[in-house]
């Protein structure tokens, strides 16, 4: 059986934050491409904060709400691998619980590097700050890449534990070999879906524009 999970929007999203992330990662160290640096950083934070908000509002499985997170969701999904494996249509909670700190740790770093760009260029006062804003905009971006790692063996166990789910090829076409129920977009999802796509690639773009 054939459940539409991932709807168009949030599959752009997470290739979008994908290509954004690599590129300001890979760039993070060349000072001769910091605007483009700065300009994927911005992009990824513009794609994250948008994402907290359709969490709110979001498709079934992309609400906040859907996130099975708790200690108890957690044990009875480990539990699940001593016996049969248990089936979720969305994420499972190891993977709601990585998803949800990618986003965070996310953010954190496109705030700090937000602040400390703003401090270079008198947009923000962070006094005596930009130490520690350094520091935590490596740290957090390494962060991000650890739960990346994670977020990527987490689908590597789940292709040999559920051969048949088809989870990977789900962030192409959307659909699991699941029992669910399939998604509906409303009008307003579909407004937003828009939205959160655009807006992202032309603040991007208006970066670099500002900055040549």
């Amino acid at each position: 059986m054939k459940t539409k999970v991932w709807p168009v929007s949030l599959r752009v999203f997470h290739w979008l934050l994908a290509v954004g992330f690599i590129f300001a990662y890979v760039l993070g160290e060349k000072d001769d491409l910091r605007n483009l640096h700065e300009a994927f950083g911005l992009m990824v934070g513009s794609l994250i904060v948008l994402r907290f908000f359709y969490g709110l509002f979001g498709t079934e499985y992309t609400r906040f709400s859907a996130f099975s997170i708790g200690v108890k969701n957690q044990v009875e999904f480990f539990r699940s691998f001593l016996g049969k494996p248990k089936t979720y249509a969305g994420h499972n909670p190891l993977a709601a619980l990585i998803m949800l700190a990618i986003l965070i740790a996310g953010l954190l770093t496109a705030l700090s590097g937000f602040l400390l760009y703003g401090g270079e260029n008198d947009i923000v006062n962070i006094g005596n700050g930009e130490d520690f804003l350094e520091e935590a905009h490596e740290v957090m971006a390494n962060l991000f890449l650890g739960l990346v790692i994670l977020h990527l063996a987490g689908l590597l166990v789940d292709r040999l534990v559920h051969k048949t789910h088809r989870s990977v090829f789900s962030m192409f076409n959307g659909e699991k070999n699941v029992e669910g129920t399939s998604y509906k977009l409303n009008l307003f999802q579909k407004i937003y879906g828009i939205v959160w796509i655009v807006v992202p690639i032309l603040v991007f773009l208006a970066f670099l524009i500002r900055a040549e």
